[in-house]
């Protein structure tokens, strides 16, 4: 069977869970709401509330997923004082922290949730899971798995909801380009490369990338070797110069220039940091 590329930036993405609760409300008035960097999951347990979207208002009734992007104005409210039972959260989903899958699968604002009850239940769990540092180390994976859970649930349900699938998805061509860069952050590709294995103009593969993506495919790229020093850095196991010589540089001179370029101050800086080793 012939790979799928969004099958597998999928698979190579990386849930982040920042914040998550439910509450119940009688009153909630959020007028031009904009989220910047993260993607808001609200799940109406119990009661209703509304949900404005440009010029569109919606009805939420229980059981129903509002599922809020970044950079998107909204409002969400109640018009009644009967209590309302909120289950949200706060996440990314992106591969290496650059590069978010979620727009690719054209979720809805607003869908029903068939799996009502294993979503709950699994939401249930993971609020036991609130303070993982409270000394009983399993719940540290238990919250990883019913993140996961959750979000599986989700994006299962969306998939078939009015407006979740939209025919304009990116060539697959540009999906396995998007795939190569975003899975291989250690090798120096060039544009005329890339764009030999679509048979296209490598100016044309440039522009319609980044009209597609956001940001050419080299400049992508880049940042996508950035975002893995930081993580390589981070765990302070390896030297500057080999993680420069694992990432593809041809010295710790040129290692340097960029990493400061996009990360402010230079790789030895960035990995005092996070040096927790004692004197």
């Amino acid at each position: 069977m012939k790979d799928n590329p969004l099958r597998s930036l999928l698979a190579a993405a990386e849930l982040t869970v920042l914040k998550f609760d439910n509450h119940r409300l009688r009153a909630i008035n959020y007028r031009n709401r904009v989220i910047q960097d993260y993607y808001m999951m609200t799940y109406v347990r119990s009661g209703s509330a509304k949900l404005r979207v440009e010029d569109r208002v919606y009805d939420i009734p229980p059981g129903t997923v509002i599922f809020i992007p970044p950079l998107l104005e909204h409002d969400q409210y109640k018009d009644t004082d009967e209590e309302t039972e909120f289950l949200w959260w706060h996440f990314t989903y992106r591969i290496q922290n650059a590069i978010d899958v979620l727009p690719f699968l054209r979720i809805p604002f607003i869908y029903p949730l068939r799996d009502h009850r294993r979503f709950e239940d699994a939401f249930d769990e993971l609020m036991l899971c609130q303070n993982p540092e409270d000394g009983h180390l399993p719940k540290v994976i238990l919250q990883k798995a019913k993140s996961l859970e959750l979000l599986y649930v989700l994006l299962d349900n969306a998939v078939g909801q009015a407006g979740a699938e939209n025919p304009a998805l990116p060539p697959a061509g540009f999906l396995s380009l998007l795939l190569k860069i975003a899975t291989r952050p250690e090798a120096n590709f060039t544009l005329a490369e890339l764009a030999k294995e679509l048979h296209m103009n490598p100016t044309y593969v440039s522009n319609q990338f980044k009209k597609t993506f956001g940001k050419s495919p080299i400049l992508l790229h880049r940042e996508m070797k950035i975002a893995k020093a930081k993580s390589m850095l981070e765990t302070g196991e390896r030297t500057v110069a080999d993680i420069g010589a694992d990432l593809g540089f041809q010295d710790v001179q040129s290692f340097t220039r960029l990493f400061k370029k996009y990360a402010g101050i230079s790789p030895s800086q960035y990995k005092r940091l996070f040096d927790y080793r004692p004197v």
